[in-house]
């Protein structure tokens, strides 16, 4: 029987994996970001390209890394859809996580879910557990 909380610990390495092979780090000064030019072997700022929100990476990695990931997230959803067995635990597992109950709003859920749940199946959980 598959666990939620293993599939999703698998696709959070794998995801990390895939961002450490692929020499991103994080820089929010320059002084940070010289710190991991020198981290990765980079010299020159031309051989690096911003992925956003203080990422930075190789250029020369960029497409290679994203279609890592691209599959990587891929067979995440596919495990989910195909483990049947953990549906309603995930779903509830989310709907806590982001304290769905609490605030009477489960949309979160319905867009981390996109693609693998549908929102009638989120909001079927969430009237069963919301009492």
């Amino acid at each position: 029987m598959k666990n939620y909380q293993k599939i999703k610990a698998t696709y959070k390495k794998n995801y990390h994996d895939i961002m450490s092979q692929n020499k991103v780090f994080w820089a929010l000064s320059n002084e940070q970001l010289e710190e991991g030019k020198k981290l990765i072997g980079i010299n020159d700022n031309k051989l690096l390209i911003s992925i956003e929100m203080g990422g930075f990476m190789p250029k020369k990695n960029h497409d290679k890394m994203f279609e890592l990931l691209e599959n990587e997230t891929k067979r995440y959803e596919k495990e989910l859809k195909e483990a049947k067995e953990v549906t309603e635990k995930a779903i509830l597992h989310e709907l806590n996580n982001y304290e769905c109950f609490y605030t009477g709003d489960y949309i979160e859920v319905v867009d981390i879910f996109k693609g693998i749940y549908t929102a009638k199946q989120i909001k079927s959980v969430y009237k069963k557990f919301n009492t």
